[in-house]
């Protein structure tokens, strides 16, 4: 195998697979990545997968002979990264002693590879519902959700985002038990799903990804697996194969004692307040009054912060305390205009929403006193 590749291509393409391959396996084969060629096209393509996730990626190249190579990627990718600028770099196999040979101007280096046949290819067999959407569409159910999928390792179920179809709507839902973000979007796909599963590391990787791609995304999947066409980008992934809770039950019907107040100038009031606030539990103290709200905060030796911001608000004095950091995560998703929060007169969860994220809604738990 031997072809000839310019570095910003090259390099381009590798960027997307260094969080994919995990640093330290057990299995060597998964520390590598694998480039072929395409038959009957003077096209590469370049693989990564960790057993769960698969990234394959095609792209142009001046190929004179066919075959296929594995090379580890993290040393590829730092060769490549330091090559000259607008250099052309030339990968060569030796069919005798699979050192793979990389050069570029001056310089030439050596590189042993594994064996291209024992690198694992996932199984993606029936996949029999496909939906094709907008990039930017699922752009935004993803990062309007993604911050509150679970840590928990014994609750793999909320370590994800929860996608499913109902009626004409589709929807992203991530819990981990103490916040809640759902997403959805108007749109008639004529075909009916129960829902899937979505792990957090694939999340992470499409949305990175959806930075810089525009255009349509095709979705095909199953019960237990999920292909994503991006383009010359292919992502297959496994699903978490479980049961996502019944979310719809833990969001309030009946919160109606409602405070807006602009999304910026609260943020900036919560982050002030907060730097005094104990490392370990972060909590803020709401104390609402008529068109008043007076952000406190606790932290060591009896130190305490304060600040009084202007809110709308008719109603009952109340005190509430959150997780200031579960706070800021969803005004940080906001950004701008006003945001209206949806109090309980009991524990229950609090509802954040906002007029610029249409057909989205937060929620946040309380904290004890």
């Amino acid at each position: 195998m031997e072809f000839v590749i310019p570095k910003k291509n090259l390099l381009e393409c590798l960027n997307h697979f260094q969080s994919v391959v995990e640093k330290r396996n057990t299995i060597p084969i998964l520390s590598n990545i694998r480039i072929s060629t395409v038959e009957q096209n003077n096209e590469l393509e370049v693989t990564a997968t960790d057993l769960a996730l698969e990234l394959t990626e095609k792209l142009a190249a001046d190929i004179k002979s066919a075959g296929g190579i594995t090379l580890p990627s993290q040393l590829f990718f730092d060769i490549v990264r330091k090559a000259p600028e607008n250099s052309n770099i030339s990968i060569k196999k030796d069919e005798k002693t699979d050192f793979v040979y990389i050069s570029f101007g001056e310089s030439k280096f050596s590189v042993p590879s594994l064996p291209v046949d024992d690198f694992p290819v996932m199984d993606i067999n029936q996949l029999d519902t496909t939906i094709e959407i907008e990039s930017d569409s699922i752009k935004d159910l993803i990062d309007n959700c993604k911050f509150c999928m679970g840590l928990d390792e014994s609750r793999q179920y909320l370590n994800g985002i929860f996608l499913h179809l109902s009626k004409n709507l589709i929807s992203t839902v991530a819990t981990d038990g103490h916040r809640l973000s759902k997403s959805s979007l108007t749109k008639d796909f004529q075909v009916e799903f129960d829902g899937i599963i979505i792990p957090k590391k694939t999340v992470f990787e499409v949305s990175k990804i959806l930075e810089e791609y525009d255009g349509k995304i095709i979705l095909n999947f199953s019960k237990t697996r999920l292909k994503i066409l991006l383009g010359k980008l292919k992502i297959i992934t496994k699903l978490i194969n479980s049961s996502f809770p019944d979310y719809e039950s833990v969001i309030p019907k009946t919160n109606d004692q409602i405070m807006i107040v602009d999304c910026k100038s609260f943020s900036e009031s919560i982050d002030r307040v907060s730097t005094i606030s104990n490392e370990k539990f972060r909590t803020v103290k709401f104390d609402v009054t008529n068109n008043f709200c007076v952000v406190s905060s606790f932290g060591n030796e009896k130190s305490l912060g304060t600040e009084k911001v202007k809110v709308e608000y008719n109603g009952p004095d109340f005190s509430i305390n959150f997780n200031s950091r579960y706070v800021l995560d969803v005004l940080n998703i906001i950004k701008d205009g006003n945001v209206k929060f949806y109090f309980s007169k009991d524990t229950a969860p609090t509802i954040l929403e906002s007029p610029s994220l249409k057909n989205t809604l937060f929620l946040i738990m309380q904290m004890r006193a």
